[in-house]
């Protein structure tokens, strides 16, 4: 049997694999490298808010130390929630058909994203669980409000990466690390989040279906572009 401090790296480089399948078939290659160099650091600090009430994971420098799993998983994670739609769908951009950037507003939403989580998962306590699903759905909703051509985009990605989500995580939490949400987990005397399917912590899907329903929509609310 592995150690437990490989469970994580295991677990981000399983995500790997959907990554480099995405990866092969986006038309976007520099786009989804540049967006998963800064979902690595991402990765990273949000165990800021992870560490202290989601889970304790053992990592390779350390129980609940961000390391190198965080950065690979927060890669993999930014690239394919962002990318699965237009690398499958094979949808275009259209060209005759676009808008005004939105930088500044797609500053206010990753600051309100950030201040959410801080504000009250940290400040008020709430458990960053709940805080986490509900921002990216808010954020999405309002996203959808200005571009609901993106609606479809959105859903889709996110269906798209719940199942790649779970393939994954029933691989590394059933056939391999079947203990781990006991030992290292926060979540099993929380109403919903400790909810189990398949040993798989609904948090955990609920994270992973409404962050690709968010991230999904960056490159074209941020950058005005439409597909066709």
């Amino acid at each position: 049997m592995l150690p437990d401090k490989y469970a994580y790296l295991i677990l981000a480089l399983l995500y790997m694999v959907p990554w480099t399948v995405v990866f092969i078939k986006s038309p976007f290659k520099r786009g989804m490298l540049k967006v998963g160099a800064v979902g690595g650091l991402m990765g990273v600090a949000a165990e800021v808010w992870y560490f202290r009430d989601y889970w304790r994971p053992p990592t390779l420098f350390g129980q609940a130390i961000p390391g190198i799993e965080d950065y690979i998983i927060g890669f993999a994670m930014f690239g394919v929630g962002g990318y699965i739609h237009s690398s499958f769908t094979k949808r275009e951009i259209d060209y005759s058909r676009t808008s005004k950037p939105k930088y500044k507003d797609f500053f206010w939403i990753f600051i309100t994203g950030i201040g959410s989580l801080t504000v009250f998962s940290m400040g008020f306590g709430i458990h960053s669980g709940y805080v986490t699903f509900i921002t990216f759905f808010l954020l999405s909703a309002y996203i959808w409000t200005q571009r609901p051509d993106l609606i479809g985009i959105s859903w889709i990605s996110a269906v798209a990466t719940g199942i790649i989500t779970f393939v994954i995580y029933y691989i590394n939490f059933n056939l391999l690390f079947p203990h781990f949400w006991d030992e290292y987990g926060m979540l099993d005397d929380k109403p919903l989040l400790g909810i189990r399917v398949a040993n798989i912590p609904l948090s955990e899907m609920l994270w992973h279906f409404s962050w690709a329903m968010l991230c999904s929509m960056f490159r074209g609310y941020r950058n005005g572009v439409y597909y066709k």
